[in-house]
């Protein structure tokens, strides 16, 4: 069973929702997926401050874990740019998730993969900021199913990395000189894979 087509199917007939920028994602025990866009999730603390979890853009799914594990979410979820979902109550995505063992195995190594991600994204801040930058665009250009970033501020990519806005807009001009991006903010458009790959893992 192709999982991604079955996600379509059981969200086809779900709400349609579109969220502005800076729009808070309210899950209220729905189950949301990407239709385009970006959602920022964060984790709120108690003096007000918030530390940057992920990025989800096309594809990929809000409040799945909430849903499955029967617990409150207790993560932030905002549009960072005009962003579109479909979103389904939680039991029917737990029915439709627990309907079929492939679908579940799927469920399974869709939360690896956004664990890694996740991960991957985490410990960016402990590479070079061109390092950083490189991988951060290539894992998210694979979620965009496109050689491009777009809509996402500098603000946020450079909370992701945990650099000031500045740090990031000088390591994007590095790799604009190397040939390996173009940038006209909030589109960056990926222009040579192979040098980025090649900086990404140049600080391994």
């Amino acid at each position: 069973m192709d999982v991604d087509r079955h996600w379509e199917s059981v969200f086809a007939p779900g709400t349609a929702r579109t969220y502005e920028a800076g729009q808070p994602m309210l899950l209220k025990g729905n189950v949301l997926r990407v239709l385009e866009g970006w959602a920022l999730v964060t984790d709120p603390h108690a003096d007000g401050r918030s530390t940057f979890l992920e990025l989800r853009g096309r594809g990929q799914l809000l409040g799945e874990t909430s849903a499955l594990s029967g617990e409150p979410c207790n993560a932030n979820v905002t549009a960072v740019c005009r962003t579109v979902v479909r979103a389904v109550a939680g039991d029917r995505f737990l029915a439709a998730a627990m309907a079929d063992k492939e679908v579940q195995i799927g469920m399974i190594l869709h939360a690896q993969e956004l664990h890694r991600t996740a991960n991957v994204r985490a410990g960016l801040r402990r590479f070079g900021v061109v390092c950083g930058l490189s991988r951060l665009l290539l894992d998210l250009s694979r979620t965009a199913g496109a050689p491009l970033v777009a809509g996402i501020p500098q603000k946020v990519l450079a909370a992701a990395l945990g650099v000031t806005s500045r740090t990031l807009h000088d390591a994007v001009a590095d790799l604009v000189g190397r040939g390996a991006l173009s940038a006209r903010w909030p589109v960056i458009c990926i222009k040579d894979e192979a040098t980025l790959r090649e900086l990404a893992h140049s600080e391994e």
